[in-house]
C-alpha cells in the first residue's frame, strides 16, 4: 500500500501514570528525570480519514483541543485542511493520567501518516511542544511498559533509558475524586521555572530507583517493588510539598492513599498533580476486592469519586490504517 492509498486511520492510545520526576536540582545540569507506566484505559480513541475540509467531532473540551492541535501540525508540516477527526474515546483531562501528550500524539501521528510526511513520535512531541518537563507520555504513547527517561540537557528532548515489560498479573486500583483538578499546563510551566530541590533528595530517589525499583520489576517482586514505589512517592512528594500544599495534592488524596496502603496495597501514590492516586495489588480478583473496600471507604467518607482496575499496557499505541 503506497501512501497516498491511507485514506483512514484508526488510533488507540494509553494513559499513563506517573509516578514522579527523579531530579529538581539541576545540579549535574540535566533538568528532572522522570519515572512512570503506560496502563491499559482510558485512552484516546480516535478515527481519521480524508475529507473535504477541516473537521473534528467529539465532546466539546476534547473536540476544541484537538482541533488547535489539528491546525498547528497542519501548519507544520504543510499539510491541506482536509481531515475529519473523530474522538470516540477520551482521558478525563488534568487528573494526572497524560490526557494533553496522548491526544497530542494521537491526532499528530493520524495528520501525518494520513498524509505521508515522516516524523517520529519523538519528533512530534519536541515539534508540538511537549516533553518540556517528562518525557513519559511520549515513550508511553510509543512503546508502553515502565519507563525511566534521563531528563533535559541544553533543551534536548529527554532520553529514554530504562523501559521494560510491566507484569501483566500486577493491577492498580486508580481513583479520581471529585475535587479541584491538576495543573494545566501552562500554569505547569510556570510553576517548573522557579521550583527547586535539595540535591540530596534526588540522590536518595536515584538510590532507591537503581539499587530497589529497577531490580523489583526485573524480578517481578510485587512486594519490593511496591515498598519503594511508596518510598519514592513520599520523597518526590517532599520536594513539591511547599507548592502543592503537602507530600500530595488534597487531604482528599493524601487519605485515600493511606487507606490503600492500609487495606493492603502494596504501594500507592498520586499520579503527577493528581488528582488521581493508585493502589497497587496483585491479580484482577484482589484487584476488585480490593476496589470494593476503597469504595466503602469513600462513601463512609462522603468523598465522591470514580474508580477503575487497571493493568500495564506493555506495547503502546495502536494504529490501524486502512485504504
Amino acid at each position: 500500500m503506497s501512501k497516498r492509498d491511507i485514506l483512514r486511520i484508526h488510533i488507540k492510545t494509553p494513559s499513563r501514570l506517573h509516578f514522579g520526576i527523579i531530579d529538581l536540582s539541576r545540579s549535574l545540569g540535566r533538568s528532572y528525570g522522570s519515572v512512570g507506566l503506560a496502563i491499559e484505559g482510558p485512552g484516546y480513541e480516535i478515527f481519521a480519514e480524508k475529507s473535504e475540509g477541516l473537521e473534528v467531532l467529539g465532546p466539546e473540551r476534547d473536540a476544541e483541543q484537538a482541533r488547535k492541535i489539528a491546525e498547528k501540525v497542519i501548519q507544520i508540516y504543510n499539510i491541506p485542511h482536509q481531515v475529519k477527526i473523530n474522538i470516540l474515546e477520551s482521558i478525563p483531562m488534568h487528573v494526572g493520567l497524560g490526557s494533553t501528550t496522548q491526544l497530542t500524539l494521537a491526532v499528530a501521528t493520524a495528520i501525518t501518516k494520513l498524509f505521508g510526511a515522516k516524523a517520529s513520535s519523538v519528533e512530534l512531541a519536541e515539534k508540538m511542544g511537549r516533553g518540556k518537563n517528562s518525557g513519559v507520555g511520549t515513550y508511553a504513547f510509543m512503546e508502553g511498559g515502565f519507563i525511566v527517561d534521563g531528563g533535559i540537557k541544553e533543551g534536548n528532548f529527554p532520553p529514554l533509558i530504562f523501559r521494560h515489560d510491566f507484569p501483566e498479573e500486577w493491577h492498580f486500583v486508580i481513583v479520581t475524586p471529585e475535587i479541584e483538578r491538576g495543573l494545566d499546563e501552562k500554569t505547569e510551566e510556570e510553576l517548573f521555572n522557579q521550583i527547586t530541590a535539595s540535591p540530596d533528595i534526588a540522590r536518595r530517589i536515584c538510590h532507591s530507583l537503581v539499587m530497589k525499583m529497577l531490580p523489583s520489576i526485573v524480578e517481578r517482586d510485587i512486594e519490593g517493588f511496591g515498598k519503594v514505589l511508596t518510598e519514592v512517592q513520599r520523597l518526590v512528594g517532599g520536594a513539591f510539598s511547599s507548592y502543592q500544599g503537602g507530600v500530595f495534592g488534597s487531604r482528599v488524596a493524601s487519605d485515600i492513599v493511606n487507606r490503600m496502603l492500609k487495606d493492603g496495597a502494596y504501594g500507592a501514590g498520586q499520579s503527577s498533580w493528581g488528582p488521581t492516586v493508585y493502589g497497587l495489588v496483585e491479580g484482577k480478583a484482589q484487584a476488585e476486592e480490593f476496589k470494593e473496600r476503597i469504595l466503602e471507604f469513600l462513601k463512609g467518607k462522603n468523598y465522591k469519586a470514580s474508580l477503575k482496575v487497571v493493568r500495564s499496557n506493555n506495547r503502546g499505541v495502536k494504529v490501524e490504517i486502512k485504504a
